[in-house]
C-alpha cells in the first residue's frame, strides 16, 4: 500500500508550495467520449486531496496524438497531466512515427483503471457464442464485417487478435469514431464490433445488441452471465483498455509522487470505485514505476500485433 502525505511540497528553488493554482488534465479525445468521461470523474475528485481546482482540457485530433503531443511539450511543473491510455501510449507508437516518445517524454503517475471490450453482434446474426461465430466465419470467409473507430484503434486490434488466434477471416470496416461503428451495428450494416463497456453497457441491457463475450481474463461483475473470450474456446485471449495519468518527462519526482498519492487516495474510496464501475471501469491503482513498466511491455505487445495484422495508420 502506498502511504501518501498531502501536505504542500516545495518543488522548486523559489520555495513555492505545490500545488498553489488550478491543475488541468488533458483528454486527447473529444468531449463526451470514454476518455473524457473518466478524466472528468478523476479531475473532480482530485481537487480535494490536492487542495486546488482540477479542470479537463480536451485536445482531440489524430486519434489522440494531438493532445498527447501537447501534454508531452507542456511545462513540466505538475500543473498539466494527461489521461493516458494504451491507445495513445502503445498502439499509436506501433502504427506510425509519433511527435512524442511514450517512454522518454512522459513521467507516469499511476493507473486509474481498466475497461474491457465486449464482442457485440447485431441480433440478426445467427450466433450466440464465440464458438458459433468462429464456425460461421469459417464457413463464410471474409463475408462477416466488423467495425471499429479506425485502423489501429483498440477496437480494430481486438478484432485482429481474434482473427490471428482463431484463423478466421473477418473484413474490417474502419469508421471515424467507435460510436459510428455502433450505430451501423444497430442498423445491421455490419455484423459485429468490439466495443468498450463504457459505450455499450446500456445497449446490452436494452437488448439492442447481443454480447458474445468479454475480453478480460475474468467475467465482469456487471455481466456475470457473459463468458470471456478465453473460456469460449480461445485460450489466452485478453484485450483491455487501461487508463492512467502521466506528466511531462521533466516533472520533478517529488511532484509525481505527490500526484500519485492523491490519485491512490481517491481510488481507494467507495465513491470513486462506484463511479468508475458505473462506466464499466474496474479501479486499478499503481505506482509510477508499475505504470512505466506496463507502457514498455505494451509497446512490445502491440508492435507484434500490428505487424501480424498488417494494420497501417490511416
Amino acid at each position: 500500500m502506498i502511504c501518501a502525505s498531502f501536505v504542500a511540497i516545495r518543488p522548486d528553488a523559489l520555495g513555492q508550495a505545490y500545488p498553489n493554482r488550478t491543475l488541468r488534465v488533458v483528454s486527447p479525445f473529444a468531449a463526451g467520449g470514454s476518455n473524457d468521461v473518466i478524466a472528468r470523474i478523476v479531475a473532480q475528485r482530485l481537487a480535494e486531496p490536492l487542495g486546488q481546482s482540477v479542470i479537463v482540457d480536451n485536445r482531440p485530433g489524430a486519434g489522440g496524438v494531438v493532445g498527447t503531443e501537447f501534454a508531452a511539450k507542456a511545462v513540466p511543473d505538475g500543473y498539466t497531466v494527461i489521461m493516458a491510455t494504451n491507445a495513445t501510449f502503445a498502439i499509436a507508437a506501433a502504427l506510425r512515427a509519433l511527435p512524442y516518445d511514450p517512454v522518454k517524454d512522459f513521467a507516469p503517475i499511476g493507473l486509474v483503471g481498466v475497461s474491457p471490450y465486449i464482442v457485440l453482434v447485431n441480433p440478426s446474426v445467427p450466433v450466440k457464442t464465440i464458438k458459433q461465430l468462429v464456425t460461421l466465419a469459417t464457413a463464410r470467409p471474409g463475408q462477416l464485417e466488423f467495425g471499429s473507430g479506425g485502423v489501429g484503434t483498440p477496437g480494430h486490434l481486438a478484432g485482429e487478435m481474434l482473427k490471428t488466434m482463431t484463423g478466421i477471416k473477418l473484413t474490417h470496416v474502419p469508421y471515424k469514431a467507435g460510436s459510428q461503428a455502433l450505430t451501423d451495428l444497430l442498423g445491421g450494416h455490419i455484423a459485429l464490433t468490439f466495443s468498450t463497456t463504457i459505450t455499450s453497457t446500456q445497449l446490452i441491457k436494452g437488448g439492442r445488441v447481443r454480447a458474445l463475450a468479454v475480453t478480460t481474463r475474468q467475467r465482469l461483475p456487471a455481466f456475470p452471465a457473459i463468458p470471456t473470450v478465453a473460456e469460449s474456446g480461445v485460450p489466452d485471449y485478453e484485450f483491455v483498455l487501461w487508463l492512467g495519468l502521466a506528466a511531462p518527462a521533466a516533472t520533478p519526482d517529488a511532484i509525481v509522487q505527490h500526484l500519485n498519492g492523491a490519485l491512490v487516495k481517491i481510488l481507494q474510496t467507495q465513491e470513486m470505485r462506484d463511479l468508475l464501475a458505473d462506466q464499466s471501469v474496474e479501479t486499478v491503482s499503481s505506482t509510477p514505476l508499475e505504470l512505466a513498466a506496463k507502457i514498455k511491455r505494451d509497446l512490445v505487445v502491440y508492435a507484434r500485433l500490428v505487424k501480424e495484422s498488417g494494420a497501417r495508420a490511416e
